[in-house]
């Protein structure tokens, strides 16, 4: 078995396992019914190529552009079941802060055990602006031990591998995709906003099973990345689930 066959089979374990870990203290957070909970994407529309090889320089990573609507992506993910709690889901867009901050407080940065003092100013600001109670935020995370939050992390891929991506190199095998990215639920209260969970995204990939490679793995069209966008909205879909798991409501 190569390495890149046994990384994949370690992929798809963890896929039926689940994830490994949430946020390292996470806790319930109490809303009303009618509680109105913002929707923040922070992650750019782009998805990452990486290739191993047996030969270290024919491996390569790539990031390309996608059309994806991820805002969308995440709206769908959430809303049917803060429905169903009988909150309100409301998509707001992250303010010029946020975005403009974003690697530096959420990718060099490890928000794991709570959010910066700097960055929960922020999202009280964006709350109070929109009247939220809670929010939920998908942000772009790396691949190491300090995202991770104590859980484990892609030993067997580099560390500067984030966000959404897939990796190939098994001439028998489907590509596998990776997720380093993170959903924060933040709660709002008078004191300010705080990290209740934080679900990491490392546990979560699947199998790109209708993948036909193209004559030059690094040029990769726009109409065969699109193919991954639904694979990536369903584990959008659970890991988002898991996190909307730490919201109770009461009368």
């Amino acid at each position: 078995m190569t390495k890149v066959v046994l990384a994949a089979c370690l992929l798809l374990a963890c896929s039926v396992a689940g994830p490994l870990a949430v946020a390292k203290d996470p806790t319930q957070l109490l809303l009303h019914k009618g509680a109105r909970v913002g929707i923040v994407n922070l992650m750019d529309a782009e998805v990452t190529h990486f290739h191993t090889s047996k030969v270290l320089a024919e491996s390569f990573f790539k990031t390309h552009l996608v059309n994806w609507q991820v805002d969308s992506m995440l709206t769908d993910a959430v809303s049917q079941r803060l429905t169903q709690l009988e909150l309100v889901p409301v998509a707001i867009g992250a303010s010029d802060a946020l975005l403009r901050n974003r690697d530096e407080e959420f990718v060099n940065n490890s928000v794991a055990k709570s959010l910066p003092k700097d960055v929960a100013r922020q999202f009280a600001q964006l709350a109070a602006a929109e009247r939220l109670d809670a929010l939920i935020v998908l942000a772009p995370g790396l691949n190491n031990s300090s995202q991770a939050g104590g859980g484990t992390y892609r030993k067997d891929l580099p560390d500067y591998l984030r966000g959404w991506g897939f990796v190939t190199g098994d001439p028998n095998g489907k590509p596998v995709l990776f997720d380093m990215t993170q959903v924060l639920l933040i709660g709002v209260t008078p004191d300010g906003a705080k990290l209740q969970a934080r679900e990491w995204g490392r546990g979560y990939t699947d199998e790109w099973v209708d993948y036909v490679a193209p004559a030059d793995l690094k040029r990769m069209t726009v109409e065969l990345l699109d193919k991954l966008q639904p694979l990536f909205a369903r584990i959008l879909a659970k890991q988002a689930g898991r996190t909307v798991d730490w919201i109770t409501v009461t009368p």
